[in-house]
């Protein structure tokens, strides 16, 4: 079965303080509200989202359409307390041929230092080797994205290099830190 059939389903997940989702039209407040944060940001590929507008037809609008085709794996984060969506997580590019996938994770800043984004990044990598049978997960950030190389440890990421000036991201060529995990490595089967 190809990734794209499973991904037309995507499930829901609930984890002690989270529950993951698919995202939705409703989502647009708190998905600005981190997205037009430039602290948040700054370490994403994507630039400070300036307008409601923005946020609902470059990001919500095209994760909806892909989610009929399987062709997004987007989930967003929505924290049980509160029933907020404070970030969202997603598997943002995958080889059927190499069964891995790359992860993707953004969060409130008002969330972080909690340990939400690896409660969240846990249940993803489950669902990603359980029932999509991959076998390698990659993760990468910026350089100096400490909080995000520290998520990816924490939940048993490791380590594997640096690919110097690999993105050209807000106007300048970037070094990424590249993480992975392997199906064996998993630690929480």
């Amino acid at each position: 079965m190809e990734f794209e059939d499973l991904f037309k389903a995507l499930p829901t997940f609930e984890t002690n303080r989270l529950i993951l989702r698919k995202i939705t039209f409703s989502d647009l407040d708190d998905i600005y509200e981190f997205s037009s944060d430039p602290e948040v940001a700054q370490h994403m590929t994507w630039e400070v989202n300036k307008s409601k507008d923005e946020t609902l037809n470059n990001f919500i609008k095209v994760v909806i359409e892909e989610y009929e085709k399987g062709q997004s794996a987007t989930w967003a984060i929505v924290y049980k307390e509160s029933n907020k969506v404070i970030g969202t997580c997603s598997f943002v590019d995958w080889s059927n041929e190499h069964k891995k996938a790359e992860i993707g994770y953004v969060l409130n800043k008002s969330y972080w230092g909690k340990g939400l984004a690896s409660e969240a990044i846990i249940k993803i990598i489950q669902y990603g080797f359980e029932t999509v049978k991959l076998n390698r997960i990659e993760g990468g950030c910026d350089i100096d994205n400490i909080g995000s190389e520290k998520v990816m440890v924490k939940v048993g990421f490791e380590y594997e290099g640096t690919l110097r000036k690999n993105e050209f991201i807000k106007g300048e060529f970037r070094d990424t830190k590249l993480f992975s995990i392997l199906n064996e490595d998993l630690f929480f089967n």
